[in-house]
């Protein structure tokens, strides 16, 4: 049985910021692929229209160290984007990673 890890990603956007987030996150999930995750989704956490939740699967858990390391990263060219659009930056990011067989 193989193992794959379920990474989910929850945070706010400045509201001043949601057409910019928008743009970066066309990217990021265009470029997710490149580092080998799969099933890639972004959405707005139910009614509150600032909270976002990200999810997509990674194969080891190598790579979810790697991907955690550059998502939290205000130098990554592309991902550390995000930080000036999250309330708070970067570092605000709840992540969790859920590791199931399949």
């Amino acid at each position: 049985m193989k193992n794959t890890l379920h990474i989910y990603m929850e945070y706010e956007i400045k509201q001043n910021l949601q057409s910019r987030y928008k743009q970066i996150m066309t990217s990021i999930a265009e470029t997710l692929p490149q580092y080998d995750a799969f099933n890639v989704h972004w959405e707005k956490a139910g009614d509150e229209s600032n909270r976002y939740i990200e999810t997509f699967v990674v194969p080891t858990e190598s790579h979810f160290h790697v991907l955690k390391r550059l998502r939290m990263s205000r130098h990554h060219l592309l991902f550390g984007l995000l930080d000036e659009c999250i309330c708070g930056g970067l570092q605000e990011i709840n992540l969790l990673c859920l590791k199931t067989g399949r």
